[in-house]
C-alpha cells in the first residue's frame, strides 16, 4: 500500500522536528560549538641550556694559628718560626690548587699593609700543601711560616690565607684573633769589660759597654756585682786581685754618658739598682738597632796595694720600663 504525504505536511512535520531538538538542546544545556581545522596558534617554544662547568672555585673553610700555641710568647733577641694552617677543599681536585699566600699581621693595621717586623709579615708562596686522606682528592692542608722578630708588638694579631686555582679563582679566610705577649730582654756588647794595664792610684778611660734590648717593650737597666766568678765569697767587693789588696766597690763606677768626672759617677755594688737616665725603648728600625740600643760607660781606680790580674763580675738586667 503507498502512503503518500503532501509536501506541505512534509514542511509542518520538519519545522516541528526541529522545534523539539531545539528544545532539547535548552533543556539539557548541551551546546554546539564550530572548530576551525584549518590551522593552530603556537606560543611557546622549549629549548634545552646546557653548560659544562670545567672549573670550581676553592673554598678555604678554616684557618688557624698552630704553633706556637697561642698565646705566642717571642724569644729574646731572636725570631720565632710562627705556623698557620688552612684547610681547604677542591672539588676539580686538591692538585688543583697552585698557590697559598698568607700574612701575619697586628690587628691595628690592614692586612695589605707594608711589611714591617714590628706589625706585619707577608709569605707569598707558601707550602708545602698535603692531602687529607679519605676525601676523595678533594681536601687538603696548607702550611704558611713566618719568621716573627723579637721587637713584634705585643698586641692581639690574626693571620689571613688565600688559596688561588688552575683557572685564577680564590678563596680567603681569616684564623681568629692570637696574642703576642710582652717579653723582657737585654744584651750586652761584649762578654769582658778589660780596663787594660793601670798602675796604683790610676783612674782608667771610659770603657764602653753597650746595652741593648732584645725584648719588644721598653726597659730600664739594673746592675750588681761580686769580686770573682764567685759570687758567695767576693759579695762584698768589686774585684779579687791575685796579691795584695782587693778592689773595693766604691772603685769601679759607670754612667750612661762618658763626660761625667769619676766622683760624680754611680758606684756598683751587690745590691741590684736601676741605672737612672737609662730607658732603652723596643726597636721600630728593621735595618738597624737604632735607638733600642744605648751605651753605659765604665771606670776604674786602682787602690794601693792591689797587685796582679785582678777580676770581678757585672750582671746586667732588664725591667719593664712602664711599672718603674
Amino acid at each position: 500500500m503507498i502512503i503518500r504525504i503532501k509536501r506541505k505536511t512534509l514542511k509542518l512535520m520538519t519545522y516541528a522536528l526541529i522545534s523539539v531538538l531545539a528544545m532539547l538542546v535548552l533543556f539539557l544545556g548541551v551546546s554546539l560549538t564550530t572548530e576551525s581545522v584549518i590551522g593552530v596558534n603556537v606560543t611557546n617554544a622549549t629549548v634545552i641550556a646546557r653548560v659544562n662547568v670545567s672549573n670550581t672555585e676553592p673554598n678555604l673553610y678554616l684557618v688557624r694559628v698552630t704553633s706556637p700555641i697561642p698565646p705566642i710568647e717571642l724569644t729574646a733577641n731572636a725570631a720565632t718560626n710562627v705556623i698557620c694552617n688552612g684547610s681547604v677543599q677542591d672539588i676539580n681536585g686538591f692538585d688543583d690548587i697552585k698557590n697559598v699566600s698568607a700574612t701575619f699581621y697586628d690587628i691595628t693595621i690592614a692586612s695589605n699593609a707594608p711589611d714591617d717586623n714590628n706589625t706585619h709579615y707577608t709569605n707569598s708562596s707558601c707550602g708545602p700543601c698535603t692531602l687529607v686522606e679519605g676525601t676523595n682528592n678533594q681536601n687538603g692542608t696548607c702550611s704558611c711560616q713566618f719568621a716573627v722578630q723579637y721587637y713584634a708588638n705585643p698586641a692581639t694579631w690574626q693571620c689571613n690565607m688565600t688559596v688561588n686555582d688552575s683557572g685564577g679563582i680564590t678563596s680567603s679566610q681569616n684564623s681568629s684573633f692570637v696574642a703576642i705577649l710582652e717579653v723582657l730582654g737585654i744584651s750586652v756588647e761584649s762578654a769582658n769589660l778589660d780596663y787594660g794595664n793601670l798602675s796604683v792610684t790610676q783612674i782608667s778611660p771610659y770603657i764602653r759597654q753597650n746595652v741593648t734590648n732584645t725584648g719588644n717593650i721598653p726597659m730600664n737597666v739594673t746592675t750588681r756585682g761580686f769580686g770573682g766568678g764567685d759570687e758567695s765569697i767576693g759579695q762584698n767587693i768589686s774585684m779579687i786581685c791575685e796579691a795584695g789588696t782587693n778592689i773595693t766597690f766604691g772603685n769601679q763606677r759607670f754612667y750612661p754618658g762618658n763626660n761625667t768626672a769619676f766622683a760624680d759617677m754611680y758606684n756598683l755594688t751587690n745590691q741590684t739598682s736601676q741605672i737612672l737616665n737609662l730607658t732603652i725603648p723596643q726597636r721600630t728600625t728593621d735595618s738597624g738597632l737604632g735607638n733600642s740600643s744605648n751605651a753605659t760607660f765604665w771606670r776604674l781606680q786602682i787602690p794601693v796595694g792591689a797587685s796582679g790580674v785582678c777580676n770581678g763580675t757585672i750582671i746586667f738586667g732588664a725591667v719593664d720600663a712602664t711599672l718603674t
